[in-house]
């Protein structure tokens, strides 16, 4: 890997000189047999002998999420650390590599990646359940996980609130809010087919300053290596570190940026960018058996969720392969602008309930059934059916008896919705099944 942009970031605020103290110094503790047991002391004479003035001296842990033990010294209103611990021998780094890799495989399992915005406790819910059985079954328990999570909601802010400030995705904001709603008006397949090319689009447009002619798998690595860079940059809240501390392999079992930056540079390159003959995978979100027309499973339901996150991801590589940060890493409350698409989506997804039992009378009428769709084989119907059932004997009585009644958005996956009411202290909450194959003499 080139060297790092932030070797060193801080160049054009630290002489050379002082740089090349600090790499002296720091040479000469490797040296010593005793580097984890090094002092401040030992460290403020051999600066010393070196006609430095040292300013502040100590001992403490650096760096954002896994720290590195290190004396920190401050020369000139520079500083520089001297880690305590080795680069390749550490047992605990070790062991977190270890853990690391363990995830990443099992994220490449689910043909995906380190996700962003996700809770800690439920990121560890999908990694546990992915542990056991094969790749299409940990891709099922993912989908059923993420239905909760990456929800209507969810997808309203990734368009809504995060499209727009970011250079790669601003001209696809129309096109995703089309195919958002599209997507709930029941144009499915049509949705996802028109995300798909975005994605290589928007690599394009976050390197177009630099190597617009290079192959796709560099052009993926360009702009994500990129973004790594900075992440780096920032692990060590700008001091100086030696350089074996500052590689992507290194930091990828410490700093969590870093770790989903890279598990998303492999989802590009592994899965959606990876070449027909060497694709191996579940849910055939790949761009060229998209292109080539290699299968027609890319056009599963769940692969539009995967693309507006991933877009929103590109969103984040983005920002910070040009340092702009325009994109949080903590996920926002929603906005006017991404309320109002989340209401035009449910308004859509309503609407459409009516037209698809209309389809169905008419179909009904001729004495013809109606053809399943790629990606609809009667679930909307049912999905209709039960929302209508829903409201009619559920949602309106309890709303003309004085509760105020939040109605969740009928999921596709297990075909079922729920239902909180609340009155005052009094608070129910009430799930409905389209159809259940548990025999009732089981439930006794």
């Amino acid at each position: 890997m080139r060297a790092f942009w932030n070797s060193w970031s801080n160049r054009n605020l630290m002489t050379k000189g002082i740089e090349k103290h600090f790499t002296a110094l720091w040479k000469r503790a490797q040296q010593a047999s005793y580097l984890d047991s090094l002092t401040a002391d030992e460290l403020r004479v051999w600066a010393t002998q070196r006609g430095l003035r040292v300013e502040t001296l100590e001992e403490r842990n650096v760096g954002l999420f896994s720290p590195t033990r290190c004396l920190v010294l401050c020369v000139e209103g520079h500083k520089g650390c001297i880690p305590l611990v080795s680069s390749s021998g550490d047992p605990d780094w070790k062991l977190r590599r270890e853990w690391a890799d363990r995830k990443a495989a099992l994220w490449d399992k689910m043909e995906w990646f380190s996700p962003l915005w996700i809770p800690n406790g439920e990121v560890s819910k999908i990694l546990k359940d992915a542990e056991g059985g094969d790749r299409k079954r940990a891709i099922e328990l993912f989908n059923y996980h993420t239905s909760t999570l990456y929800t209507l909601a969810f997808q309203a802010v990734c368009i809504a609130q995060f499209f727009p400030k970011s250079r790669c995705l601003r001209d696809f904001e129309p096109l995703a809010r089309e195919a958002y709603l599209a997507f709930y008006s029941g144009y499915r397949a049509a949705s996802i087919a028109s995300l798909i090319p975005a994605i290589e689009g928007a690599i394009d447009r976050i390197i177009a300053d630099d190597r617009s002619d290079i192959q796709i798998p560099h052009k993926v690595n360009h702009a994500v290596e990129r973004a790594i860079d900075r992440a780096i940059g920032q692990h060590y809240e700008g001091n100086w570190m030696p350089p074996e501390y500052l590689t992507r392999e290194y930091l990828f079992a410490l700093d969590e940026r870093v770790y989903c930056l890279e598990t998303f540079r492999r989802w590009l390159n592994n899965h959606f960018f990876r070449r027909i003959p060497e694709y191996e995978g579940v849910t055939w979100l790949n761009r060229h058996m998209f292109a080539h027309a290699g299968s027609s499973e890319w056009q599963q339901s769940s692969n539009f969720v995967r693309l507006i996150i991933a877009l929103a991801t590109l969103g984040v590589v983005d920002s910070w392969h040009h340092g702009s940060y325009d994109i949080p890493l903590m996920f926002p409350a929603m906005n006017d602008d991404s309320k109002l698409l989340h209401q035009q989506a449910i308004i859509r997804a309503q609407a459409q309930s009516v037209v698809i039992q209309l389809e169905e009378k008419n179909f009904h009428d001729n004495g013809r059934r109606v053809p399943v769709l790629p990606t609809d084989d009667g679930v909307t119907l049912r999905l209709a059916r039960l929302t209508e059932d829903c409201m009619t004997d559920l949602v309106r009585p309890l709303r003309d008896a004085g509760w105020q009644v939040e109605v969740g958005i009928p999921q596709e996956d297990g075909e079922f919705m729920s239902v909180t009411a609340i009155d005052g202290d009094e608070r129910i909450q009430v799930g409905f099944l389209y159809s259940c194959a548990t025999d009732c003499s089981f439930a006794r």
